[in-house]
């Protein structure tokens, strides 16, 4: 596992973290069904990095390789910004 792969990992997991955080709190103050459904999506996210991280801080063997967390990170930056419209 290289410093790149450590990288994705550590900014995969911060950015799930943010995003779920915001989602949450906007659900607490609008009470719509799409902030729930996107704080569950982003939620799952969370979950995915933190055990990525795990993986990497245990020394476990990897379960996916750097393009398929990359390709994540790719898709919860796609949420993201679809957020944003």
């Amino acid at each position: 596992m290289g410093p790149l792969d450590a990288f994705v990992r550590v900014a995969f997991v911060g950015f799930a973290a943010i995003l779920a955080a915001v989602s949450v709190k906007s659900y607490a103050r609008h009470r719509e069904r799409r902030f729930l459904l996107l704080a569950a999506a982003f939620g799952i996210f969370l979950v995915e990095g933190l055990w990525l991280v795990a993986e990497m801080a245990l020394s476990w063997t990897s379960s996916v390789g750097t393009e398929w967390v990359g390709l994540n990170l790719a898709v919860l930056v796609s949420l993201y910004l679809a957020l944003l419209r």
